[in-house]
C-alpha cells in the first residue's frame, strides 16, 4: 500500500474520511528488530522468481516491477530507502510506503504488530511485504491505481512461491492474520483454477476498488478495468 496522506506528527484516527488514506509514523526499532529486517532482506536477496510464474503474471496483464529478489534489495540499497516498523491508524495494514516531509524521502514501514515476529515463516512474510512496497517505491510518485496494486501484489506472490520452492512446507499451519489475510491468500487467488479469477478480482476490489483503474506508469489491463467495473456495479 502507498500511503497518500502520511503524518509523522498528528494524532491518529481510525480511518481518514477519504477511503484508503491512513496515517502512519515510524516507531523506534531496536537491535533485535533490526536483525529481523536484515534477515528478511538476506532472504529476499537470495530468492529467485520462477520464469514461468512471471510469464503467467504477464498473461493476466500484470507487470511486476522486478524480476528477482536481488533486484529488489539492490534497488532499496541503491536508493537509500530505509525499512523500519511503524504505527498505523489502520491496524490491519501489513506495510506501507511512506513519504516524509522532506521531498523525495521514502520509507518502507512494517506494521509494529509484527515487530517481534521472528520465526522463519514470519521473517519470510516480512520479506514479501518489503517486496510489495519496493514496487511502489520504484514508481517514485504519489499516484496509485488498481493496476499498480496488482503489479505489486504479483511481487508478493513471486517471492512467496520462490520461498516455497526453497523451503518446502514452510508456510504449513500458519494461520495468523498475517498469513490468512496476506501471505497465504494472494498466491491462492492469483493461481486459482479458471481464467476469470473471480476471487482475486473481488479481493482487490474490496481493498482498492475506490482507486482509478490505471495510471501513467501502470496502464489499466483488462483485469483492472473489470475490477473497476465492480465499483460501478456496486
Amino acid at each position: 500500500m502507498r500511503i497518500t496522506g502520511v503524518s509523522f506528527a498528528q494524532p491518529f484516527a481510525a480511518r481518514d474520511a477519504l477511503k484508503g488514506v491512513i496515517y502512519a509514523r515510524p516507531v523506534k526499532t531496536d537491535s533485535t528488530q533490526k536483525g529481523i529486517i536484515d534477515e528478511a532482506l538476506d532472504e529476499l536477496e537470495d530468492v529467485e522468481f520462477d520464469k514461468t510464474d512471471i510469464m503467467y503474471m504477464r498473461s493476466l496483464g500484470i507487470n511486476p516491477a522486478f524480476n528477482s529478489g536481488e533486484e529488489i534489495v539492490d534497488y532499496l540499497e541503491d536508493n537509500d530507502i530505509p525499512i523500519q516498523y511503524g504505527k498505523f491508524s489502520d491496524k490491519d495494514v501489513h506495510a506501507c510506503l511512506a513519504r516524509g516531509e522532506e521531498e523525495g524521502t521514502r520509507t518502507v514501514l512494517i506494521n509494529e504488530r509484527y515487530k517481534d515476529a521472528s520465526s522463519k515463516p514470519e521473517i519470510l512474510a516480512t520479506a514479501e511485504a518489503i517486496s510489495h512496497e519496493a514496487g511502489h517505491a520504484k514508481d517514485d510518485d504519489t499516484s496509485n491505481s488498481i493496476q499498480e496494486e496488482l503489479d505489486n501484489l504479483a511481487l508478493n506472490v513471486l517471492v512467496h512461491r520462490g520461498f516455497e520452492k526453497k523451503y518446502p512446507g514452510i508456510y504449513d499451519g500458519q494461520d495468523s492474520f498475517l498469513f490468512k489475510e496476506g501471505v497465504n491468500l494472494y498466491p491462492e487467488l492469483f493461481f486459482e483454477f479458471g481464467a476469470d479469477k473471480t476471487g482475486l478480482k473481488e479481493r482487490v476490489f474490496d481493498k482498492y476498488g475506490h482507486m482509478k483503474a490505471g495510471d501513467d506508469k501502470h496502464p489499466a489491463s483488462k483485469m483492472a478495468n473489470e475490477i473497476k467495473q465492480l465499483d460501478l456495479i456496486a
